[in-house]
C-alpha cells in the first residue's frame, strides 16, 4: 500500500510504527486464514440460547376455596411502591403462616407489564401498585377487592399491618 493509503486506514498512533501495524495486520490475516483452514463457521448467538425472565403464571386451584393475595406492580418502583409490598408481605406471613403452607392463602407478586399480565389491569380496574385480595372457589374468582387505604397507611405500620391482616382474615372465612 502506499503512504497515503495507509493514512486512511491506520489511527495517526498505528502509523507512526509501521512495524505494529504490519504486525496486527499480519495477525488479524493469520485468524481469519486459520478459522477458514478450519472450516469453523463464524459464531452467532442464537435466539434459542437468550433467555427471558419466566413470568408469573396464575393456575387455577384445586382446593375447593383460596383466597390469593395478588400485590400488582409496573417495572417502575417507588420507595413507597416496595414498602407497600414489604409490608404487606410481612403482615400476611407473620399472621397466616399456616394458611400459606397449606395453601389456602397464596402470595402473589406481579408486574403488570411482563407480557401476558397485562389484563390483570383490566380485571381488577387497577390504576396504581396495589393489593388485591382474591377470594377463589374451585379455582374461580368468585370475588375480589383492592385494599386501597394501604396508601394512606403507609406511615403506619401497625394500622397497615391491622388492615391488612384484617380484610385477608375475612376472605378466609367461609363464605355461606
Amino acid at each position: 500500500m502506499k503512504r497515503t493509503e495507509w493514512s486512511r486506514v491506520l489511527p495517526a498512533s498505528i502509523r507512526r510504527s509501521r512495524g505494529l501495524a504490519v504486525s496486527l495486520m499480519a495477525l488479524a490475516l493469520l485468524t481469519i486464514g486459520h478459522s477458514a483452514a478450519l472450516g469453523a463457521p463464524p459464531q452467532r448467538v442464537s435466539k434459542a440460547t437468550v433467555t427471558k425472565p419466566t413470568p408469573t403464571v396464575v393456575t387455577p386451584s384445586v382446593r375447593p376455596h383460596r383466597v390469593i393475595a395478588y400485590y400488582f406492580h409496573t417495572t417502575y418502583r417507588c420507595p413507597s411502591c416496595k414498602a407497600i409490598e414489604a409490608y404487606s408481605h410481612d403482615a400476611i406471613q407473620s399472621a397466616f403462616a399456616d394458611q400459606l403452607k397449606d395453601g389456602r392463602l397464596v402470595w402473589k407478586v406481579v408486574n403488570i407489564e411482563t407480557e401476558g399480565n397485562e389484563h390483570f389491569a383490566k380485571d381488577y380496574r387497577l390504576y396504581t401498585k396495589s393489593l388485591i385480595l382474591v377470594n377463589e372457589n374451585r379455582g374461580k374468582p368468585a370475588e375480589w377487592k383492592n385494599l386501597e387505604k394501604v396508601w394512606e397507611l403507609l406511615r403506619d405500620k401497625e394500622a397497615f399491618f391491622r388492615y391488612v391482616q384484617n380484610e385477608t382474615r375475612s376472605y378466609l372465612d367461609p363464605r355461606s
